[in-house]
């Protein structure tokens, strides 16, 4: 596997969201026989909308504050920098307090 920078990858994503005007910007890092892993950037005020769980899951918060809010279940969870959460098997949503950056971890459901 290749070094890679949280900070530089950071930077990396905001450009590429600045540049294509888009309200978020992802990068998938890893792509192992199993495990997956996605950087997702989040600017102040965004919202990366409603989806599923991908299957088990584990959401990493390096940069930021964030709600990840449970559609139906009328539970909100607040992250913030440095935060490992178990992803609910629920529909969900997140929502950035403040730029964030987030590593989701995840083994996809066979």
């Amino acid at each position: 596997m290749t070094l890679i920078s949280i900070p530089n990858l950071h930077e990396e994503l905001r450009t590429e969201a600045a540049a294509a005007g888009a309200p978020l910007a992802r990068r998938h890092i890893t792509a192992g026989a199993r495990l997956q892993q996605l950087v997702i950037w989040l600017p102040a005020g965004g919202v990366l909308p409603e989806h599923g769980n991908p299957g088990e899951a584990r959401l990493h918060l390096l940069i930021g504050q964030v709600r990840f809010v449970e559609i139906g279940e009328g539970r909100t969870h607040t992250l913030a920098a440095g935060d490992l959460f178990a992803v609910p098997d629920a529909l969900h949503r997140v929502e950035a307090d403040a730029e964030s950056l987030l590593l989701l971890s995840f083994v996809p459901e066979a």
